[in-house]
């Protein structure tokens, strides 16, 4: 994923739907909590910190069932940029200059999390299926 340009697409999606900004940033934080470096340099060259610092002080997340999830995983995401070992300095000095960062930055923010925005896709189906009562191990129909 790190060899693809990422980030800005996905950046560009976000700015075009809004309504998807909170699955946006969903994967944004997955992505870079599996420090690669490659994304984070992404992330400097398309100015994402910036982007996602203006989200954080609420413009562009008007129209989402919940902004705090969303706020919470674009701290998760910065925090995580921050440990990257090439970059991660570079995006604590933009972080540095942020006053809506300070007022994240501390924050325990697992709690505004509720099961993920993608949740339930692959659960399967929660009640027994005809196929399973039909079998012959459980004496058929």
């Amino acid at each position: 994923m790190a060899s693809l340009e990422t980030i800005g697409p996905l950046m560009a999606g976000m700015k075009s739907r809004a309504d998807v900004a909170g699955l946006a940033c969903e994967a944004l934080n997955r992505m870079f909590q599996k420090e690669q470096t490659e994304l984070v340099a992404q992330a400097l060259r398309v100015e994402l910190v910036p982007y996602l610092l203006k989200l954080l002080e609420g413009i562009g997340l008007e129209t989402l069932e919940n902004p705090s999830a969303t706020k919470a995983q674009i701290v998760k995401a910065l925090k995580s940029m921050t440990r990257s070992l090439q970059y991660g300095e570079q995006v604590n000095e933009i972080l540095a200059r942020s006053s809506v960062w300070s007022a994240f930055k501390d924050q325990k923010h697992d709690l505004f999390i509720s099961e993920s925005q993608t949740a339930g896709y692959l659960t399967g189906v929660s009640t027994p299926s005809l196929l399973a009562a039909s079998s012959p191990l459980l004496g058929g129909l």
